[in-house]
């Protein structure tokens, strides 16, 4: 199990994202930050020793919030640069789930 986790690690290129601390994911490109996810995915699935499914699963969760923070970023600077692109209005939104 672990050679297949070294493996998945290598394959990935997932060695040296898991060592930095969690202010290096910044650096890190968007492909790269999916790759590192997926790969801390794999692993937390796999992992049997609770302390080190705990660990990955608090890396898995440092990766999850850069994203989510990019994502929201983007979807900030999306509005201001398109302010004519608005919410749907509730009573709307309502009729279309019916």
């Amino acid at each position: 199990m672990i050679e297949l986790s070294d493996g998945l690690t290598k394959q990935l290129g997932l060695q040296e994202a898991q060592k930095e601390p969690e202010h290096n994911l910044k650096k890190l490109s968007a492909h790269d930050l999916n790759k590192s996810y997926q790969g801390l995915q794999q692993q937390v699935q796999q992992a049997t020793n609770p302390q080190q499914k705990l660990g990955l699963k608090n890396k898995l969760n440092d990766v999850h919030h850069e994203i989510s923070n990019r994502t929201q970023k983007q979807l900030k600077a999306f509005s201001e640069q398109n302010p004519a692109i608005k919410q749907p209005e509730h009573n709307a939104a309502k009729t279309l789930k019916r």
